[in-house]
């Protein structure tokens, strides 16, 4: 039974050694030169480790070198945080980078230095339980990103795997003490389901990290935001419709992104893709979940509010201030604000195309008296249009 499984083993690590080789080669040659980054670069990282620490496992498996085996089995363990540390990345968070380094150095030293068989499983089933750790910390930082995130079906099965990883990793830890570790065939089993369920894990996050990446850039971003505007048009109006028949108090409130024909020429396309995410995110973040939130044009991005005036005042002020706090892999030239026009239903009435037009000009005059600040729609501003509009 032993001689099966651990054959078995060694077929599996042998096809995660091809597919290591093939998420490296797709995640440097598509993921990192389409969106350079901190977090293609740390995902380049990991699918690296992944792959070498395979080359070492199924050496040391097919040489007879145990120290080998171990020590690429240990250094293995760091990629999910790697991974990890890449989609906080993308997602404008602190990435803890040293996370990765640090699970593969001490899980390798562990398993290395174990003793003896048992001192062994007893070692390799925290480590693993380590690195699936991780894994439910993508999964905690995925659901925080909202209904946005959680509905993307590129992060979804990197999602449910996730899980299942971090299941897997809990129920072998706890295994250990409840049955005392004999480094038979229980073992082996472990080995297989972990090397069986690494190989699901990596395919997964190989479809997350090189399809977020191509969508994202500007391959595929012009068509992706003229779809979801679309949607967003056809939601915000009705439910604008419905409101109208109980006048309850709606808001649209445009963002724009200051100087951002400067910041793309200067700081380039992804990362100035990568700030209009972030501006999107925080506006999703700061409003209530019950608003709704579109991007019209690369740079803007327009939410509607059901909320009083003075509570969509107060959210107003919060988002540009936060705003001036991105950070954006610290290539901008210049610290990133937004200019933000209101139109609140209480002026224009409930037409949406009227209020984002409205909201647009009031964002712009917003920057063109210097950014980083919101203009409320008044009578001076439909002025403005009525005049723009007349001139031959």
């Amino acid at each position: 039974m032993t001689d099966l499984v651990s054959g078995t083993v060694v077929d599996l690590g042998i096809a995660q050694a091809v597919i290591t080789t093939l998420a490296t080669m797709l995640t440097i040659g598509i993921a990192f030169l389409v969106k350079p980054g901190r977090a293609t670069l740390y995902w380049s990282f990991a699918f690296a480790l992944a792959m070498l620490a395979t080359y070492g496992v199924v050496a040391g498996d097919v040489t007879g070198m145990e120290a080998l085996r171990r020590a690429s089995l240990g250094a293995l363990m760091g990629s999910p945080a790697l991974l990890w540390s890449g989609f906080r990345a993308a997602w404008g968070m602190r990435p803890h980078v040293w996370a990765g380094p640090a699970v593969a150095v001490v899980s390798a030293l562990s398993l290395a230095l174990a003793r003896d068989l048992a001192w062994f499983t007893v070692a390799y089933r925290t480590v693993f339980f380590a690195a699936s750790v991780f894994a439910a910390l993508f999964v905690i930082d995925w659901a925080r990103r909202g209904t946005a995130a959680r509905s993307d079906r590129l992060l979804l099965p990197l999602a449910i795997v996730s899980i299942a990883f971090f299941v897997t990793g809990a129920a072998t830890f706890v295994g250990g003490f409840v049955f005392p570790p004999s480094g038979g065939d229980d073992f082996a089993l472990v080995r297989l389901i972990s090397s069986a369920g690494m190989l699901v894990y990596v395919a997964c996050a190989l479809i997350a990290v090189v399809g977020a990446s191509v969508r994202d850039s500007g391959l595929a971003r012009s068509t992706a935001v003229s779809t979801e505007w679309q949607q967003f048009e056809r939601t915000a109006g009705a439910r604008l419709l419905r409101a109208q028949k109980s006048s309850e108090p709606w808001s649209v409130v445009f963002f724009a992104i200051d100087d951002a024909a400067d910041i793309r020429q200067s700081a380039g396309a992804p990362a100035f893709s990568s700030l209009v995410d972030r501006l999107e995110a925080t506006v999703r973040e700061v409003f209530p979940a019950e608003s709704d939130v579109g991007s019209p044009t690369p740079g803007a991005v327009v939410a509607l509010v059901p909320r009083a005036e003075v509570v969509v005042r107060d959210l107003l002020r919060t988002v540009l201030e936060r705003i001036t706090e991105l950070d954006v892999d610290g290539e901008l030239p210049i610290r990133p604000t937004a200019s933000a026009g209101w139109a609140p239903v209480s002026v224009l009435g409930y037409d949406l195309d009227t209020l984002v037009y409205t909201g647009r000009e009031a964002a712009r005059l917003a920057s063109a008296k210097g950014g980083d600040r919101w203009e409320r729609v008044s009578a001076t501003i439909v002025e403005r249009l009525i005049s723009q509009s007349e001139q031959p």
